[in-house]
């Protein structure tokens, strides 16, 4: 099976944009990362490194599809009519040149932080910031304790109150210094390579924990979707396109490769002896699967909240809910899918392509960019309605 590759430009434009005929990301770096633009029209745009020492953005969200619009990140202010907020945060976007989820999530919180989204988006960010330093002590915490019951010479389980008082902490410093001893490593390191490894993977926590951390929550919520999505393209008899399926299947493939990821970094928890004799290459090696999951994951909980917010709509509502989800789906790059079957790959493309035509100049192939602004255009008509 031929394998999709990026197509050069099929037509350039004064913005310096062109379009892509035939798109599917061979790497996540090439996908992009979505940026939580307000202004409709650029909803679930991604930007990605441009190769130049600058960025570049896909709008308005068909990474993935058999055409997308891709434009020079100067150029979007040019081209799109934006809120104060998306243009406050395009340039805090430039300046720090954030292509990563984590840069970017970043980002998005400093700026809602400002005020320009509206007090509702101080409120998320704050409470976002909070549950993440909440997750981040937690994970920190769980991590000691596992450490100390698994590698002590005795069996103590230590308590919040312990580990932040001054006697306790002395009490901890005494244990891991045996343990590190044992470890044939020094304490200074042992303490900083905990610290490392449980700021690493505070996105998903330690298997153990009562408290699922926000990766680790947001595979539970996207299996929880795959079955709803899947159960309402069977009984609803209004998906006749398939695009249920389709996006079910994405979501399988999206979560047969997050569970390895995450199941991997989990098994260096359930052996800490070795994975901390060995942090050198362990450390790394954490670093890389926590890196591709937080990339895997990126786009994810926009389309679960988009599909949570017409779970309870008519079905035409829930129909219009899926064809954008659809055409804004996270695929998973082909560099993921080295390890996966060629055929259910091959399949997921032919039902994009079936789907895209709809959006594409029958003629050339091309996506059709005026037929796609008007689609965005009534949905920003119909929510100013509903407002």
């Amino acid at each position: 099976m031929t394998q999709p590759q990026s197509t050069p430009a099929s037509g350039d434009d004064e913005s310096g944009g062109h379009l892509n005929t035939r798109y599917w990301p061979a790497t996540f770096e090439e996908r992009g990362v979505v940026v939580p633009f307000t202004t409709p029209m650029l909803s679930f745009a991604r930007a990605r490194a441009d190769g130049n020492g600058g960025l570049e953005v896909i709008v308005p969200g068909l990474s993935g599809g058999s055409g997308v619009y891709i434009i020079g990140w100067s150029g979007v202010t040019d081209v799109f009519r934006m809120t104060v907020h998306d243009r406050a945060f395009h340039d805090m976007i430039e300046n720090r040149k954030a292509a990563t989820p984590l840069a970017m999530r970043r980002c998005a919180h400093e700026i809602a932080l400002t005020g320009l989204s509206g007090p509702d988006g101080i409120e998320a960010a704050e409470k976002a910031i909070e549950q993440e330093d909440n997750e981040r002590l937690l994970t920190n915490y769980y991590l000691v304790n596992s450490v100390v019951k698994n590698l002590a010479a005795t069996d103590v389980k230590l308590s919040v109150s312990e580990l932040t008082s001054p006697a306790g902490q002395k009490k901890v410093r005494g244990m891991m210094a045996d343990i590190a001893k044992n470890l044939n490593v020094s304490s200074e390191r042992l303490y900083a390579d905990i610290e490392t490894w449980s700021e690493m993977i505070a996105p998903i926590g330690i298997a153990s924990m009562p408290h699922e951390c926000r990766l680790r929550r947001l595979l539970s919520r996207l299996k929880a979707f795959r079955m709803n999505v899947t159960a309402w393209g069977r009984n609803s008899h209004a998906d006749s396109d398939g695009l249920a399926f389709l996006t079910a299947d994405v979501a399988l493939l999206t979560l047969d490769i997050g569970q390895t990821l995450m199941g991997e970094v989990d098994d260096h928890a359930n052996d800490l002896q070795h994975a901390l004799a060995n942090w050198g290459t362990v450390g790394p090696e954490i670093e890389d699967r926590m890196n591709r999951l937080s990339w895997l994951l990126d786009g994810w909980e926009h389309v679960l909240g988009i599909w949570d917010s017409v779970i309870e709509a008519a079905i035409y509502e829930q129909v219009d809910a899926l064809e954008e989800i659809v055409r804004m789906l996270p695929l998973v790059p082909t560099k993921e899918l080295e390890g996966q079957k060629g055929k259910a790959w091959g399949e997921l493309e032919n039902a994009m392509r079936k789907f895209v035509k709809p959006l594409q100049n029958w003629q050339s192939g091309d996506t059709d960019i005026e037929l796609q602004l008007r689609i965005e255009r009534r949905r920003t008509d119909a929510m100013r309605e509903q407002g």
